[in-house]
């Protein structure tokens, strides 16, 4: 074999992979695969706490975790709760919690929440990688799933992956609404997964929803462009800008 053919074959790093992502929907599905890689079941990036967004259902950017698994966290829950927020404000590292060693140190609501959510899903442990974004502040990119404790090397290389998956996202991310837009943030996110083939159960995993409130909001956008269906809510969107 040539040395050119052996070049053309080796694999792709996850930087050329991350800067090929074009979409969220690329950075999920590779974010996907790592956490897979890793051992992890499932992924997370969400903000922290807003006075707009202080449930964790609005403070989720993207995940690949089934919508029911937020839910049931929330459902038990009596009050708007984030789990970040304890972590976020203790600082920069990354935090590796496990359920096996009740020793190890964790803020109180991510505690609750991952051992609420342990036996249903098969979890046993979750790695935190907290994020800044000057424009959107402190944020975390995190991982859950039953593997063994993160070695010093795992620990470093996945968090290095965190940190460029996030600001990547944050890039490719679509811009925020035009002043002028009659829909609301939730509309056209479901609206720009819908103009890239994404069907609402989809948008639904991927926004933490349920299938039902993903046709609402669908539902919602056709009507205010007096639009017969979803296709053409999108093609209005596209025109005029309030999509992209």
């Amino acid at each position: 074999m040539s040395a050119r053919s052996q070049q053309q074959e080796k694999p792709t790093s996850v930087g050329e992979q991350l800067h090929n992502c074009q979409t969220q929907f690329d950075i999920l599905r590779l974010l996907r695969e790592l956490a897979a890689g890793f051992g992890y079941q499932y992924f997370f990036v969400a903000n922290g706490a807003t006075p707009e967004e202080k449930s964790f259902t609005e403070a989720i950017v993207i995940t690949s975790a089934p919508a029911d698994l937020v839910q049931a966290h929330e459902a038990t829950q009596p009050v708007a709760s984030n789990p970040l927020v304890g972590i976020l404000a203790q600082g920069g590292a990354p935090f590796e919690f496990r359920l096996d060693n009740s020793a190890a140190p964790a803020p109180a609501d991510f505690r609750v929440f991952i051992e609420g959510i342990a036996g249903a899903y098969n979890l046993d442990c979750a790695f935190v990688v907290p994020v800044y974004h000057p424009d959107h502040g402190p944020s975390a990119v995190f991982f859950i799933g039953k593997r063994a404790p993160m070695s010093i090397g795992e620990t470093a290389e996945l968090a290095l992956y965190a940190h460029m998956a996030h600001q990547r996202l944050r890039q490719v991310s679509a811009r925020p609404s035009k002043p002028d837009s009659p829909l609301t943030e939730r509309e056209r996110e479901c609206l720009v997964w819908t103009s890239v083939g994404k069907t609402s159960v989809e948008i639904a995993q991927i926004l933490s929803l349920s299938e039902h409130t993903v046709n609402h909001y669908l539902n919602n956008a056709a009507r205010k462009f007096d639009a017969v269906n979803r296709t053409q809510a999108v093609a209005h969107g596209l025109r005029f800008g309030f999509i992209d």
